[in-house]
């Protein structure tokens, strides 16, 4: 290949909008952060905004390095009374998260206001379109804490594994499972509106928390308190889409 050729293959970008992208400000600040001689490309002080870096580069500013955009995967222990959308009115989950890129981020399978537990946030549309499809059949689990005692029968098992029927809305099949004598497990596939609600009411099940403890092979940290978060590795993130 000569030369020349390799070159164009290289994916370039503007020095100011590269910064921008890294969420180290905005486009005028980082501009500003160029002119005054604080950023660096590959050990050379660079000017001039409109420079060009590939891949290859090494960008830093006042010699830190400055890592390109990316793809940020966020574990959070939702706690009860925060909603999994952007709202004025209500607090939203995206409230409790302090990070730059926090405006990016969008939540990966919803959970309701009361509901509890395991919440992915990210900046990957793809990602979030692969976990929330039916087809892709990812598994979502949820410990049902009921009022009273509870027990789980065949007929219950039944009824989960064909797919309940609730009010003329079919679901596809999940697993229920006994935990203890007032908490039961509900595994499921999709996550349509006030599913796991709907089928405690079809199965008798008068629940009093509800948390969601896995999806696909990943389960919630049990370390993170309720409110509390952390991004998950590149191992944790392939998890998702295991079992």
């Amino acid at each position: 290949m000569k030369e020349n050729e390799k070159e164009n293959r290289i994916k370039k970008i503007r020095l100011d909008r590269f910064l921008a992208n890294a969420h180290i400000g905005s486009r005028t600040e980082v501009k500003m952060y160029i002119k005054d001689g604080r950023v660096k490309v590959s050990g050379e002080i660079v000017y001039d905004p409109a420079f060009y870096v590939s891949e290859e580069d090494v960008v830093t500013i006042d010699d830190m390095l400055v890592e390109a955009h990316r793809f940020v995967y966020i574990m959070l222990n939702k706690p009860a009374g925060f909603v999994s959308t952007t709202s004025e009115n209500e607090p939203s989950v995206l409230n409790l998260i302090e990070h730059p890129y926090v405006s990016e981020l969008h939540i990966a399978g919803r959970l309701d206001k009361d509901v509890e537990g395991l919440l992915i946030l990210t900046n990957d549309g793809e990602f979030t379109h692969k976990l929330i499809s039916p087809k892709k059949k990812v598994e979502k689990e949820y410990y049902i804490y009921s009022k009273k005692s509870v027990i789980v029968t065949k007929e219950m098992e039944a009824k989960v594994e064909k797919g309940l029927d609730v009010d003329g809305e079919k679901y596809l099949p999940g697993r229920i499972r006994q935990i203890d004598e007032r908490t039961v497990s509900i595994t499921i596939v999709e996550g349509k509106y006030h599913q796991i609600k709907k089928m405690c009411k079809r199965l008798g099940i008068d629940w009093e928390k509800i948390i969601r403890v896995r999806i696909g092979g990943l389960a919630l940290d049990q370390s993170l308190k309720p409110g509390s978060w952390r991004e998950l590795s590149k191992e944790e993130v392939k998890k998702v889409f295991e079992l």
